[in-house]
This record gives structure tokens, C-alpha cells and sequence, in this order.
């Protein structure tokens, strides 16, 4: 007898909680909404307790619904279904969040693409290459990554880039890569590397406009800094292009 009203009171506080939530949102706290939450994938125990056990060991609602599953599972009253639970809520985030980002890329200018790029290469511990091929008005017709762990990565990616102009024939095209060490300014294979995309763009009648570097919250763009200007004039000297 006692049991069932022990499981009276939970089922109480948790239809309460559930009427807080239909009436105002806003009115739950954090653990109170991550309780909510633990409700769906826990359906008869008091949740409140692992509610603050995960926001103690992760710091945030995010931080929980961004952990790795193996991580969740060290937490005492996280099963199997709890930790994929948490971890699918905050992988469709995730996806919201870029695509949300990938909506306001409809017209490429540097400060609409910064957290986009952040947010595509934060992901990365090695150099990724990233393309956004654009038509005459600035369009983003489309975004294309490439990898290679190839040594002759810039020749791979010359190739590439003559594959996807064929395809998509853009106008113009910005690229972007990521320096994983944190330092966002360019080596002189960034220089050397910047030098042939540009020869090998104006030989195929597309435009050049950047190439910017990724550094965790950092950016180096050549075009704002004016090293693309001088690549170029220094490849037209050259080549007459």
C-alpha cells in the first residue's frame, strides 16, 4: 500500500510538472526541464534526483544533451534508452542549429558565413578544404567539402574543384580550410597553395574571391587583408591572365 502511494506522489509531481509546462515554459528551471525531459525515457521513478546528478557532472542542459553517450552512462540512473534518449534530443539541435545556419546562406558575404565555418570545422582535428561556389550575384549555389590525406593535397584538390566546376559551373568560388593548431594566419604552403588555386580558377574562367582560415573562433581572410590582391596582380605579371 505504501508503495502504490509513493508511485502516487511521483505520478502527482509529474502531471503538475507537465501542467507548469503547458501553461508557461518559462516557468520551469533548468533541472526542472531536464527532469521533464527524463520523464519520457524513464517512465515510473523520481527522475528529479538524476536531473541534478547530470547537470552537476555536465555544468549545463547542453552540455548533457551534447555529451557522448559513454559519458552519460558513467552517471548512476542512466540506462541504454536514457543516454541514446539524451544524446538524439541534442543530435536534432545539432541539426536545427545548421540548418537554421545553412537558411541565412542564401547570399554569401564573409560576416553571413562566420558562424557557419565555425561551426562546420569545430568538428575537425585535421585540415579539411571547403567550397562555396557561387553565380554572379552572389548566390550560394553550392557548398562542397573535400578531404584528402594525400601529400599532394593541393593537386587533389585542384582536380576537385575542376570536377565540381564542370558540374555546377559557378561564377565565382571561396574556399576555406581550417588550421587546427589554433593560429588562423597562413603558412607559405597557405601562400603557395593560395597561388595555384588562382592560376588555376582564372585558366577556368571562375572567380576567385577568398580564402578564408578557420581557427576555432578565429579567421583569417585574404581578401579583407588585401593578400589576395597581391597574389593576383603577382600571377597576372606572371601569366597574363
Amino acid at each position: 500500500m505504501a508503495e502504490k502511494t509513493k508511485e502516487n506522489v511521483h505520478e502527482n509531481h509529474r502531471q503538475r510538472l507537465k501542467d507548469r509546462f503547458l501553461k508557461n515554459p518559462n516557468s520551469l528551471n533548468k533541472h526542472e526541464l531536464l527532469e521533464l525531459l527524463l520523464f519520457y525515457s524513464i517512465p515510473r521513478k523520481n527522475v528529479n534526483p538524476l536531473a541534478h546528478k547530470l547537470l552537476d557532472k555536465f555544468g549545463s542542459v547542453n552540455a548533457v544533451l551534447t555529451a557522448d553517450t559513454n559519458e552519460l552512462l558513467t552517471v548512476d540512473g542512466v540506462g541504454d534508452n536514457t543516454a541514446v534518449y539524451l544524446s538524439l534530443l541534442g543530435k536534432i539541435l545539432d541539426v536545427t542549429t545548421e540548418e537554421d545556419l545553412e537558411n541565412d546562406l542564401r547570399i554569401y558575404n564573409l560576416e553571413s558565413v562566420k558562424k557557419y565555418l565555425f561551426k562546420f570545422f569545430a568538428s575537425y582535428d585535421k585540415e579539411v578544404f571547403f567550397a562555396f561556389f557561387l553565380s554572379k550575384t552572389n548566390k550560394v549555389i553550392a557548398k562542397v567539402s573535400y578531404t584528402s590525406d594525400r601529400v599532394d593535397e593541393i593537386n587533389f584538390l585542384l582536380s576537385e574543384f575542376s570536377r565540381s566546376f564542370a558540374n555546377i559551373k559557378p561564377h565565382a568560388v571561396v574556399v576555406a580550410h581550417n588550421h587546427p593548431s589554433g593560429n588562423p594566419s597562413p603558412s607559405s604552403k597557405d601562400d603557395s597553395s593560395t597561388e595555384k588555386m588562382y592560376l588555376m580558377f582564372s585558366l577556368s574562367g571562375v572567380k576567385f574571391y577568398d580564402h578564408v582560415i578557420i581557427a576555432g573562433n578565429k579567421l583569417y581572410s585574404y581578401s579583407s587583408d588585401g593578400r589576395l590582391d597581391k597574389i593576383a596582380k603577382s600571377i597576372n605579371a606572371k601569366f597574363d591572365v
